[in-house]
């Protein structure tokens, strides 16, 4: 905070104050006791000085001392004596007198102006030490109490209605760090922009003024996302979770590296489920799961996903017929509406015409087994291996 005092006018040297003249005047006359409360106001003034001290014990010691020293005896007539008494107590109350007038109307108000300036530096150095510290309670504390002895003082005034500002500023930051803790973002920025208005170069402002901007751009990206993923739009759901993780890796990463997973390996399944027997698709499938494997290497679902599809491709590819109806055998067990139905519709057929082929060369036993599978499969239209089953088992009935 930019905030210092004006400097006030400095105590005197030691040996330029009114105090020390008096004492070294009382000690040059052998008046140790004024001597001593003369310096014992200065050391009031002056708390740290070495000399002051030892004069203070010097002038107590010898004034201690002066009421033991003996009197000398008086031979002067009672008459006389009673005289000069009257005379010694007039003198001494006139002396009495003007030493008060001369401690009311000098000494005094000097003294009270050094404690009084000594006061005012005091709240003052306490008030900027509490300022740089950052504790404006006590800063506003000592200000008031200067404030109070001081009450023409425009700096003070000044400082108060600054530690306000200053106040108000950090209430207003801790305000809107809480809302960007919580993902509030446009009342984080409505706090932001207010306290740019009032100090546009507070503390981090600007560059927490642009986190909170970003952030919220990359928030309403999220939620497009996320609609896309409501709906099921998978193609749309990975191209808005892909630009998210593009332009800031670390916004909800473990959100959006869920939401990816799920939308690869939903993609691939609808791609498959639309595929047939066109291997092109069946690719694309495939390289689907191979990206939700990259979230998640080891997930078993992924896992499958992919070798069934690696295994129908296989399939479709194949020139051997036998490695083509044992790859859509495998994944008949496991899926028997795979691919929409139709690995089990190609394996009907592959089967089917194995046992035309059995049958042709004379392996009647082998057609028999062929159509029998053939014939169990979840097709469609399994009519026509169940009638050639049931045409060839009536011949070998005996």
């Amino acid at each position: 905070m930019d905030y210092t005092f004006a400097s006030q006018p400095e105590l005197p040297s030691l040996h330029e104050h009114p105090l020390y003249a008096e004492g070294m005047a009382h000690i040059a006359n052998g008046q140790w006791q004024p001597a001593f409360q003369s310096f014992r106001l200065l050391q009031g003034i002056y708390p740290d000085d070495a000399e002051v001290t030892q004069l203070l014990d010097q002038t107590q010691m010898r004034a201690t001392m002066a009421r033991f020293e003996p009197r000398p005896s008086s031979r002067t007539p009672k008459r006389l004596s009673g005289r000069r008494l009257v005379l010694g107590v007039v003198v001494a109350m006139v002396v009495a007198i003007a030493g008060y007038v001369v401690y009311d109307m000098w000494i005094n108000p000097v003294l009270i102006q050094e404690l009084y300036l000594r006061e005012i530096t005091r709240l003052r150095n306490e008030a900027d030490q509490a300022i740089q510290a950052g504790d404006y309670a006590q800063a506003r504390q000592s200000l008031q109490r200067l404030q109070t002895i001081r009450p023409e003082d425009t700096q003070t005034a000044q400082a108060l209605q600054r530690i306000e500002q200053v106040e108000r500023l950090s209430a207003m930051y801790d305000e809107a760090t809480a809302l960007m803790t919580a993902g509030s973002w446009a009342e984080a920025i409505q706090v932001l922009t207010e306290l740019q208005s009032l100090d546009a170069e507070y503390r981090d402002l600007p560059e927490l003024l642009q986190v909170a901007r970003e952030s919220q751009t990359l928030e309403r990206q999220f939620q497009t996302a996320e609609a896309a993923f409501a709906r099921a739009d998978w193609p749309g759901a990975i191209t808005q979770y892909q630009a998210l993780r593009q332009a800031n890796l670390t916004f909800r990463f473990e959100e959006i590296q869920a939401r990816l997973y799920e939308s690869y390996l939903r993609y691939g399944q609808a791609r498959l489920a639309e595929a047939g027997s066109d291997p092109n698709q069946v690719s694309e499938a495939a390289s689907h799961f191979a990206e939700a494997l990259k979230i998640k290497p080891l997930d078993d679902e992924a896992l499958n996903e992919r070798r069934r599809a690696e295994a129908y491709l296989a399939a479709l590819n194949s020139k051997d017929q036998d490695e083509a109806i044992d790859l859509l055998q495998m994944i008949y067990n496991e899926d028997p509406d795979y691919a929409g139905k139709q690995a089990a519709q190609l394996l009907y057929a592959a089967l089917v015409e194995r046992a035309d082929r059995f049958l042709k060369s004379g392996d009647k036993a082998g057609a028999i087994a062929a159509y029998q599978v053939a014939a169990q499969l979840e097709v469609d239209d399994p009519s026509q291996a169940q009638e050639k089953l049931a045409e060839l088992t009536s011949e070998t009935t005996p």
